[in-house]
């Protein structure tokens, strides 16, 4: 299957890779399907792309690449709207969506809105943490001391 995408142009994709967001994206809660998709050249970032509507797409990161001591705990209920049993969370990947700043030192990620994603059965989900100590902007690259 054939897709128009913001940032890569056409892409082909595999139908079984599609990713079913049954209450969207927050904002955008009318879009549904989604695809990951990997950026030339770069083992970070990847984009979240609509199938149906080529320019919403989301730069998203695994947080841990970026916050190696990020702690999310996902309620029990919300694995189960996943599909997810409990013990059974190594079928999920989680995402952050980015904010491109004017350069990418300023650049942010969303760690209090996670993107969960069974691998599984292809079911995604937005999340957002209650009673959390993230924020919507964390930067990617701390600032160096003395700049």
């Amino acid at each position: 299957m054939q897709i128009e995408t913001k940032y890569l142009g056409q892409v082909d994709i595999i139908e079984e890779n599609i990713k079913y967001f049954e209450m969207g994206i927050l904002g955008f809660e009318d879009e549904h399907e989604f695809v990951l998709l990997e950026i030339p050249n770069n083992d970070h970032f990847c984009f979240l792309q609509s199938i149906h509507t080529s320019y919403i797409a989301f730069l998203v990161v695994n947080p841990w690449d970026f916050f190696e001591d990020y702690d999310v705990e996902i309620p029990d209920e919300e694995l189960k709207k996943l599909g997810i049993l409990p013990d059974q969370q190594n079928q999920m990947a989680i995402y952050s969506i980015v904010t491109l700043g004017d350069t990418l030192k300023e650049s942010t990620a969303n760690l209090l809105a996670p993107v969960l994603i069974n691998l599984e059965d292809k079911k995604g989900k937005q999340f957002i943490l209650n009673d959390s100590l993230y924020a919507t902007k964390h930067k990617l690259f701390p600032q160096e001391i003395g700049e």
